[in-house]
């Protein structure tokens, strides 16, 4: 399994990284965790149905999200970080 994201997630993680440099280190630490077989409760991990597409989010801190999909059999594709308000 490996991590794909999207321009626009790139985007904002690096804006929310210019402001909290440690923000980089517990975002990676939640995604190295999101590869883990066996899903750690603390990712928070659960699916929501959006128009047809399955999406899933997990939670980094108490404030932010991140969106994903299972783009391909072995791809996890990063769509949205933020809020809860901004995700959702």
């Amino acid at each position: 399994m490996r991590i794909e994201k999207t321009d626009e997630f790139e985007k904002k993680l690096r804006k929310l990284v210019r402001r909290n440099r440690k923000l980089k280190l517990l975002v990676d630490r939640k995604l190295g965790l999101l590869l883990m077989p066996e899903k750690p409760a603390g990712l928070r991990l659960h699916k929501i149905e959006s128009a047809g597409i399955d999406l899933w989010s997990i939670s980094i801190n108490m404030n932010l999200r991140i969106m994903f999909t299972y783009a391909k059999e072995s791809v996890i594709l990063l769509i949205e970080i933020g809020s809860h308000d901004e995700v959702y």
